[in-house]
């Protein structure tokens, strides 16, 4: 069993914060599928999975750390305590998501190949990753602030990963690269929550809002999330 993340407790106390965020994934997917089984690889607290459960989602979480894992089982989340690659998963899944995970795992075509297995026909899988085609990639370079590479052993451009989910028996259906606010589902609210909670980042979140806005209409942003459907 893997150690606890680094970041378990960073997650357990921004609930809030992280829902906003995890808002925008859930209303992804309900633009194509509006109930079934789902599936997060990394899931962490649970989070997401408690807004698809909410939403009456039969949902399954797959998480290797055991402060998170444990939190989420608290919670009500049924959550395997294991890495996915080691996983054993008999079960068929409507929803597949991997939310800023794949740049951690060492074969990425793998695991979107067991992913393959395990969904439904015409199931749907949820990628997001930092953007190595981001604009703020393209200026900083190595000094890129999500290069990370003691965590992040991949990186990926929007073609890059399209091709990787291509040759692993998926169809990209949407993709989008935001940045800043514009990646929460209510920005205002972020804005808000960080400006009462006195929090650093409401100044940035304030002075980078209009360049970000224009950064994500142009998809530069550095949040990258692809939404495909198994072939």
């Amino acid at each position: 069993m893997q150690r606890d993340y680094h970041r378990d407790k960073v997650y357990l106390k921004n609930q809030e914060l992280f829902e906003n965020i995890f808002k925008v994934t859930v209303k992804k997917v309900l633009k194509h599928k509006k109930k079934g089984k789902v599936l997060e690889i990394g899931s962490s607290t649970g989070t997401l999975l408690n807004l698809f459960r909410k939403d009456g989602w039969v949902v399954q979480g797959v998480e290797p750390s055991d402060m998170s894992a444990a939190y989420a089982i608290k919670i009500g989340i049924p959550t395997i305590k294991e890495k996915f690659e080691k996983a054993k998963i008999s079960k068929k899944f409507n929803v597949v998501i991997l939310n800023h995970v794949l740049e951690h795992m060492e074969n990425p075509e793998e695991v979107l190949k067991k992913v393959h297995k395990i969904l439904n026909n015409n199931g749907l899988i949820v990628v997001n990753v930092p953007n190595a085609g981001s604009l703020s990639s393209r200026i900083y370079g190595k000094s890129w602030k999500y290069v990370l590479p003691n965590e992040h052993l991949w990186q990926f451009t929007p073609q890059s990963l399209i091709s990787l989910l291509k040759k692993s028996g998926f169809s990209a259906l949407s993709w989008e690269a935001k940045s800043g606010i514009w990646e929460f589902d209510n920005p205002l609210l972020e804005l808000w929550q960080s400006l009462v909670g006195l929090k650093k980042r409401f100044f940035e979140n304030l002075l980078t809002a209009i360049p970000s806005c224009f950064i994500s209409k142009l998809n530069l942003g550095t949040g990258l999330s692809v939404v495909a459907q198994k072939l």
